[in-house]
């Protein structure tokens, strides 16, 4: 197997490398002495950081790029559940109980992840007790985008509100103000998206062809505009 093979192989302990400081947002850096154990790898776009099923062995901090987060059922179908940005804290519930991973990660920017194994994790936080409002506070956080991401498939009336909802929340998350309105990097495929809102391929093609049409959004190449927020929050049923 050659490099590349394997840095497409996911559910690895990355190998010891020179010690890195994780994220300043990260909410694990507030535990004293997790940067001795954090083992740092470099994946690449498209590499697999862990699978859906497979016993987890530890937690995964992403350092750098993006993540996104999906589920399967038995035959085959997937749901793209979160995008995950630098800071966050990948595959926390299974990696702290040692249980299968409830997802599959993968890398849709090539960035940086670090991995600190469950044994490693829980000798520090035994060190440290006060650190246990800082792991509800990330329970919590990861509960709420669950519930909104479900809130956006289950509730929303149309494919147009949750692609609207997706857009606002992708200019939240990730926009850059810019003279032509706030600018997001899409990363994923159109088909991509359309496992994210639970729609087809053709119905999101269809979308942003009418949302571009209406001067609503912009879109070259991998980036997004938003030209009309007020517009676009509307659709998306959400105040301005």
């Amino acid at each position: 197997m050659n490099v590349a093979s394997r840095a497409l192989v996911g559910d690895t302990i990355p190998a010891p490398a020179p010690m890195r400081v994780l994220p300043f947002n990260s909410p694990l850096r507030a535990i004293p002495g997790i940067d001795r154990v954090s083992r740092s790898r470099i994946y690449p776009r498209g590499a697999v950081v862990f699978h859906e099923g497979n016993i987890a062995r530890g937690v995964y901090v992403l350092s750098s790029g993006r993540v996104k987060v999906s589920i399967s059922s038995a035959d085959g179908k997937k749901l793209i559940i979160r995008i995950a940005k630098a800071g966050d804290v990948l595959g926390l519930y299974a990696g702290l109980t040692g249980r299968p991973f409830e997802a599959t990660a993968e890398m849709v920017e090539g960035g940086r992840v670090d991995f600190i194994s469950r044994t490693d994790l829980l000798n520090l936080m035994g060190r440290q007790q006060s650190f246990s409002a800082d792991l509800v506070e990330m329970f919590s956080r990861q509960f709420s985008e669950f519930v909104d991401n479900t809130r956006m498939l289950l509730l929303s009336g149309s494919a147009l509100e949750k692609l609207a909802r997706l857009i606002v929340r992708w200019g939240r998350d990730f926009g850059e103000r810019t003279s032509e309105g706030l600018r997001v990097q899409v990363l994923l495929t159109q088909e991509e998206i359309a496992q994210i809102i639970g729609a087809s391929r053709e119905t999101v093609t269809r979308l942003f062809s009418a949302l571009k049409r209406d001067k609503i959004i912009r879109v070259k190449r991998d980036a997004l505009w938003i030209r009309d927020s007020d517009a676009l929050a509307s659709l998306a049923q959400l105040a301005p």
